[in-house]
């Protein structure tokens, strides 16, 4: 068909037709979704990446178990199996944090990754600088300056992280391969240093003792009594106030002083150590529980955890026992006395049980605890007796209690009543178990009473504090000391003969100060004392052989047990630790008793054991 003149073509009219112009959407388009494999990888490697700082913390962690428990079996195979569980914890740890902070955001996980793992290097290098500073007396002494080493290498790996992280972060530059890579070696080199310096440990293994030969003569009857919580602190301005009689005559015919005692304060431990003459990582009780070892080692304890988080992970997953005596490595001084035919009764004492079969009593501190079987009273007939000198509350006569007025609390009753009960047990067994020649009794509840009055004790006495709660935080503790007082002089008035009373406490109590001291306040417990930073004990003794009003200086508690074995004329062990305080005697005891000294008590020999050398010689 033709087209008419004038009549443009098709094709011009298209090449001539203006190009639509598009008008902006006032609805955004939503962005091109990616696939859901691709975010459900992206979220995959955040999880990884978050979880590579706790790992890192989990290895370090399970190699500091080892630190604190030396006498466990380290061996790579042990150290992985241990470690595994850790690094899987501290991994779970540590994504729960972090995730929030990078959820759908893998650039911020890879960019604050350096910036955890120099916190976690830091972290874990403190631990094992307050871990061996902590435990100083619970640990071998090599293990803890390798622990410091390693707390130092540390250090400089997290110098190195935290100035590579600043660098980037400050320049806003990726990290490169180089980087990546000489990162990496730094996390790998901190896992070597830990392991490399607990491997490095070797215990040292002395040479066994030689034998000992010790001859017996007739010795004073001896009484140790502890007090837990003791402290001249409150002993002194009493007995200046005319309110201690008996303890006024132990001060004025004996020699008294302020044993230095061990932090971190373990009751168990302290006492160990009083009663051995050695320090807590020697003789072996270093908590008051363990638990089973597990993963550590197919049988056996383990005693310390690094950090409240193990600890408490252990608690959870394990069922820990409280620490016996078949826990402690070295002989106590009862153990000693009886090997040496010089016969011991036991009444409380802590770490007894199971109470040693040679003494002619014995009523462990887990007795009165309410465990009556046989291996806790010994011999086995005494389980039953023992529970009817049981004082209830509600028991004791007002006349121990005319100092407190009407307001008593129960429980201060309570402490009252357990002391009473072993003290009326104490006295009812020296009259019927007169063979015993060493009578160790120990009364708990004053370190109760202090934990809760010590503090409205020194604001009168030290502060002038005149008004309650101090008032009567004061006349409870008072009235405490004043019942011990008379229960000491009943003690030493029962026996005729030669006789020696010692009175000892392995850490005494003191008022919080400074920052404790708001504490207290804004807890409401501001009549409360305290003793985590391990106040002095006390140690006051007189009887045959000692000087009358002497103060000693310098005592440890590891000087007790060997000074207690001469005032009895028994030779000292070289291997003990304490020395004999010497200046405790009188120049005439020194010149009669020579200080001799034998190679080791643990070489003795219980009651009726066999040897091929004479252990005793009469």
């Amino acid at each position: 068909m033709s087209r008419l003149d004038g009549e443009p073509h098709p094709d011009q009219t298209l090449a001539k037709a203006p190009l639509p112009v598009h008008e902006p959407s006032l609805v955004k388009e939503p962005p091109p979704s990616r696939p859901e494999s691709t975010r459900h990888d992206r979220g995959w490697r955040i999880l990884l990446i978050n979880r590579i700082p706790g790992i890192l913390a989990g290895l370090p962690a399970a190699n500091q178990l080892f630190f604190l428990n030396p006498d466990r079996p380290y061996a790579p195979r042990t150290l992985a199996r241990v470690g595994l569980v850790y690094a899987a914890i501290g991994g779970l740890i540590s994504a729960s944090v972090l995730t929030p902070f990078t959820r759908g955001k893998e650039g911020r996980a890879r960019r604050l990754l350096p910036w955890t793992i120099t916190l976690v290097l830091a972290l874990v290098a403190i631990t094992d600088f307050v871990l061996a500073s902590r435990y100083t007396y619970y640990l071998p002494p090599g293990i803890s300056r390798r622990m410091i080493k390693a707390g130092l290498w540390l250090t400089l790996l997290a110098l190195i992280f935290f100035y590579t992280a600043l660098l980037h972060t400050l320049q806003r530059r990726p990290y490169g391969i180089r980087s990546r890579l000489g990162l990496s070696f730094l996390a790998v080199a901190s896992i070597y240093v830990v392991v490399e310096r607990r491997e490095a440990f070797k215990p040292f293994i002395g040479p066994a003792p030689l034998a000992s030969a010790v001859e017996l003569t007739q010795r004073p009857t001896l009484f140790v009594v502890g007090l837990g919580g003791a402290s001249l602190d409150a002993i002194l301005p009493l007995t200046t106030q005319g309110r201690l009689p008996f303890f006024s005559k132990l001060l004025a015919e004996g020699v008294y002083a302020r044993p230095e005692s061990l932090a971190p304060v373990q009751g168990e431990a302290l006492w160990t150590t009083l009663a051995t003459g050695r320090p807590p990582y020697k003789h072996g009780i270093v908590s008051n529980v363990v638990f089973p070892a597990g993963l550590v080692a197919e049988d056996g304890w383990i005693s310390m955890l690094p950090t409240p988080v193990g600890t408490f992970l252990w608690n959870t997953f394990t069922s820990p026992k409280l620490i016996d005596a078949t826990q402690r490595k070295t002989s106590a001084i009862w153990d000693v006395l009886e090997r040496l035919d010089f016969d011991t009764g036991l009444v409380g004492w802590p770490v007894s049980d199971p109470v040693p079969e040679e003494s002619s009593y014995g009523f462990s501190h887990r007795y009165f605890q309410g465990y009556f079987k046989a291996p806790m009273a010994q011999p086995g007939e005494l389980a039953e007796r023992g529970v009817l000198f049981r004082v209830a509350p509600e028991e004791i006569d007002p006349v121990l209690l005319r100092d407190l007025g009407d307001r008593v609390p129960y429980a201060f009753l309570q402490d009252l009543a357990d002391d009473l009960w072993r003290e009326s047990l104490t006295m009812f067994l020296l009259d019927q178990q007169q063979d015993a020649k060493a009578i160790f009794v120990m009364l708990p509840g004053l370190a109760r009473v202090s934990s809760r009055n010590f503090g409205g004790f020194a604001a009168v006495n030290f502060s002038g504090f005149q008004r309650e709660p101090y008032l009567g935080a004061a006349q409870r503790t008072t009235a405490y000391y004043r019942h011990l007082d008379q229960f000491l002089s009943r003690l030493w008035e029962h026996e005729a003969g030669p006789k020696i009373l010692a009175v000892v406490s392995a850490y005494g109590f003191e008022a919080p100060e400074g920052w404790r001291r708001v504490r207290a306040l804004a807890t409401g417990r501001r009549t409360n004392g305290l003793y985590q930073q391990a106040p002095d004990g006390l140690f006051m003794v007189m009887g045959d052989g000692f000087r009358a009003g002497e103060f000693l200086d310098g005592v440890q508690l590891v000087d007790i047990m060997p000074t207690l074995l001469y005032s009895l004329d028994f030779p000292i062990a070289r291997d003990l630790d304490g020395r004999v305080l010497t200046e405790a005697f009188s120049g005439a005891y020194l010149a009669r008793h020579p200080l001799t000294v034998v190679p080791s008590y643990e070489t003795l020999l219980p009651q009726g054991g066999f040897a091929l050398f004479p252990l005793i010689t009469r």
